[in-house]
């Protein structure tokens, strides 16, 4: 009973932003329909490397968003791929579990080119981690990207930078699953 309220509890206060939590996985694009909220969520979630060869302390979630209701298979009555260029897309670094932030920055520089996502002219927010009771403390940050900068990272040579303190550097496995969510997402024909 409890583990079930608990459940109905965690369920009720989602919303688009939040199917990666939902379902987990790295590599993989996934798509999650929010029927109550008419959006559909397309994401990808990577860990990059560190490029010293330390583990991992940072995970990057890209994220697509489409407003509208979905179109419906007429067979099997699930959403349909969401068709035209999202309406929203951005690009969080979240530390994971067990790490403290050192600063909340989101750095890349891609082939010789540094792009700050954190910096004056940027569109970023700091996202909390917080539990019922809880003080809330960031562990994350957001930033608006612009489609041409997620295609520049598609072809890149190099994508390396600093997210919440920590170097990273993406390796060619997550350049080709980002190739997969620019695909599902209708970014990378343009």
């Amino acid at each position: 009973m409890v583990l079930s309220s608990l459940l109905l509890g965690i369920l009720l206060f989602q919303g688009p932003g939040d199917g990666w939590a939902l379902v987990p996985s790295t590599r993989q694009v996934k798509r999650l329909y929010w029927d109550l909220f008419q959006t559909t969520e397309v994401w990808l979630s990577l860990i990059p490397e560190d490029p010293a060869g330390t583990p991992p302390l940072v995970t990057f979630i890209f994220q697509a968003f489409f407003p509208g209701q979905a179109e419906r298979d007429p067979y099997s009555g699930l959403p349909r791929e969401p068709k035209g260029p999202p309406a929203r897309l951005v690009l969080r670094a979240q530390a994971l579990p067990l790490t403290l932030v050192r600063q909340y920055t989101l750095r890349l520089e891609i082939d010789d080119k540094t792009v700050d996502l954190t910096g004056p002219a940027a569109r970023y927010r700091y996202l909390p981690a917080c539990l019922a009771g809880d003080e809330c403390s960031a562990n994350a940050v957001e930033a608006e990207l612009e489609p041409s900068l997620l295609r520049s990272m598609l072809t890149a040579r190099i994508v390396k930078g600093e997210a919440l303190g920590f170097p990273i550097r993406l390796t060619a496995d997550d350049q080709r699953s980002l190739a997969e969510f620019a695909t599902r997402i209708g970014l990378k024909g343009e």
